[in-house]
């Protein structure tokens, strides 16, 4: 595969030129390593479906920032402190290490073939407009970030442009959308805080729709999901086929009376399994996850999921397990679970626990303690993102 002309300063990839094969053997043998004190079994590692044009969703960044200058022969800037500051704006992914710097996107490999082709055409919208990229450092300007989304299974998209202040040429912005995006939703949001990570306001829709809906395709069965702008949603859907497949297979083999659904998310787990169990119980620490997993549940025509809007230790405390015949999902943000959840799960009884992990090291700090009264008996990785250090982990345990 032809390493992209970014690589090295980019920090949407990090091993993009180590050949696919080795870059899984590298993370099998990493999570290998971390969980060796909890299971000896060998670690199966499910390679991505596809290791270009994955991502379902890709959000770049427009920086103003001050021009590098790097002299032959240099690997650092080098910049004489008696001439004036140059600036350049850049719409892309933010430099590897940096928070207030972005590459000028010129090509991709993760989104889909045309992403460059709309960075071009927004940014000829911006300079024929004389709109300002955002500044990190004075938290000055209009134009923060662009998240484009689609549905890799429904092939409905949307392209959102974030902004730190109203605009009054939206229209134009519209079409550089539909020049290269003719189908796809444009919507514009506001985002006042300090923060790009800050909440969404003002969702504003130019054309098409609020939301797109994505489809998760698991044994011969099709679950829908209504993804808004900030919606959560696994990133590679076609791994998020094959990993949900897989818990789906463990929960039939048991068919439990109750599924604990617990860091639930918008419920991916419960609804893709829902003809399996009595009922599922959804819990999740926010509250527009829970709103969403709702309306897909209603989506789907799916009536035996409950969801809490609760934080997972708080709910595990108020709330006693029902250890006869019933399941746990565990699915916690990277810093694995809280330390009241993982004493409660310990003690639950449950005989059955999966616990899919984005983040190996959590999950054997985790395991420490859950093994204290379960045994690991299983334990397979998905590759969810090519050319990066990221791995799922799927850790089947059974009550000892």
């Amino acid at each position: 595969m032809q390493v992209c002309k970014h690589f090295g300063v980019c920090g949407g990839c990090s091993s993009q030129n180590i050949d696919y094969k080795t870059q899984l053997k590298t993370k099998q043998d990493k999570v290998d390593a971390l969980l060796a004190p909890y299971f000896s079994g060998e670690i199966k590692i499910t390679p991505s479906p596809n290791i270009q044009y994955f991502r379902n969703k890709v959000e770049l960044g427009f920086s103003r920032q001050v021009v590098w200058k790097i002299p032959p022969g240099q690997k650092k800037v080098i910049r004489d402190k008696t001439q004036p500051l140059e600036f350049e704006e850049a719409l892309g992914f933010r430099v590897k290490g940096r928070w207030d710097r972005c590459i000028d996107l010129q090509e991709c490999i993760l989104f889909n073939d045309k992403l460059s082709l709309l960075v071009g055409a927004v940014r000829a919208w911006a300079a024929a407009n004389k709109i300002a990229f955002y500044d990190q450092r004075k938290h000055s300007g209009i134009l923060r970030n662009l998240l484009v989304r689609e549905g890799k299974n429904t092939g409905q998209g949307m392209i959102v442009l974030i902004v730190a202040a109203p605009l009054a040429c939206e229209d134009g912005f519209k079409k550089a959308v539909q020049s290269v995006y003719p189908n796809y939703s444009a919507l514009i949001a506001l985002n006042s805080g300090l923060s790009d990570g800050s909440g969404l306001t003002d969702i504003k829709v130019l054309s098409g729709n609020a939301a797109i809906q994505e489809a998760l395709n698991i044994e011969g069965r099709q679950i829908f999901f209504e993804l808004s702008p900030q919606a959560f949603f696994q990133t590679n859907t076609l791994a998020a086929n094959l990993m949900y497949g897989r818990v789906r297979a463990l929960i039939g083999k048991i068919r439990p009376a109750v599924l604990y659904d617990l860091y639930g998310g918008a419920g991916s787990f419960s609804l893709t399994c829902a003809d399996l169990v009595g009922k599922s119980l959804c819990v999740e620490s926010v509250e527009a996850a829970v709103e969403n997993g709702r309306k897909n549940a209603k989506l789907n025509k799916i009536e035996n999921v409950e969801f809490f809007f609760d934080k997972t230790e708080d709910f595990l405390t108020k709330n006693e397990i029902n250890a006869n015949n019933s399941v746990i999902i565990l699915d916690p943000p990277r810093s694995g679970l809280h330390p009241k959840a993982t004493d409660a799960t310990r003690q639950s009884g449950v005989k059955n626990i999966f616990y899919i992990s984005c983040n190996p090291i959590t999950l054997a700090e985790n395991l420490k303690v859950l093994t204290k009264n379960y045994n690991v008996v299983d334990v397979e990785c998905f590759d969810f993102f090519p050319h990066t250090d990221h791995i799922e982990t799927l850790a089947s345990l059974e009550l000892k």
